[in-house]
């Protein structure tokens, strides 16, 4: 933790959630740090000068994306936690990435218990986490999100571009368009990949680094199968492995 007062960053643009959510951490036991923005441009800002702990952020922004922005400082603050605010109706986009076990979702309207419980929750795990403590998994922690967890965001997004992941056995990239993966290649021990065992491999690795490429190359389509479906894939051949 960076602080005896951790710092929680609120990214919401919305000024009467920003009003709400602060009026419910004031009722946190523990003395906290808030700092609130409503763009991402904003955000960035703060955490160029301040280090976070816990980032609470809405998913559509005036000028971008909250996943976009979490998937970027989960390089910057590996140890921070997340909680993800939305008001998406889909019963199954809910479902889906509240099974992510390194991102906690909470829908709107937000309730006062569940988004009080969850913050001292995720503040109470972060103090109990020595800062020299290897991490083995991904509960909670922004710095935690594998290949997999980030391509489920940027599907359920429904984003269009090419993540490029590098890892200390190889270097990959993954092509999306409108929400569903189309292409991958990859060069690792084995050689390079192309198509789906190299979206299979990409989706295994388990740390490095990630990026959105800003000008991405082109490719052709390798792919019609649906993004989930080659997640619970790459999982089965984990486990036969």
């Amino acid at each position: 933790m960076s602080a005896e007062r951790p710092n929680i960053l609120l990214l919401e643009d919305t000024r009467t959630v920003q009003n709400y959510i602060r009026d419910v951490l004031r009722s946190l036991e523990s003395p906290h740090q808030l700092h609130t923005a409503r763009k991402v441009s904003e955000a960035v800002q703060i955490t160029e000068r301040i280090e976070m702990d816990l980032f609470i952020v809405d998913i559509g922004l005036p000028d971008g994306d909250g996943i976009d922005f979490l998937v970027a400082m989960s390089a910057l603050y590996p140890a921070a936690r997340a909680i993800i605010i939305t008001s998406t109706p889909q019963e199954t986009y809910r479902e889906r990435a509240s099974a992510l076990g390194a991102l906690n979702l909470l829908p709107k309207p937000l309730q006062r218990k569940p988004l009080l419980d969850t913050v001292t929750r995720l503040l109470t795990s972060s103090s109990a986490t020595s800062e020299h403590e290897e991490m083995n998994g991904f509960e909670a922690t922004i710095g935690g999100l594998s290949p997999a967890d980030i391509i489920q965001l940027k599907c359920l997004r429904r984003s269009t571009g090419v993540i490029e992941f590098s890892h200390d056995e190889g270097f990959g990239l993954v092509w999306l368009q409108a929400g569903e993966v189309i292409h991958a290649e990859c060069d690792s021990e084995a050689g390079h990949q192309s198509g789906m065992d190299a979206f299979r491999i990409i989706a295994l690795w388990r740390h490095g680094t990630v990026r959105e490429l800003p000008q991405p190359p082109t490719c052709e389509q390798t792919n019609r199968r649906s993004w989930q479906a080659l997640l619970m894939d790459a999982d089965l051949h984990e486990q036969a492995a």
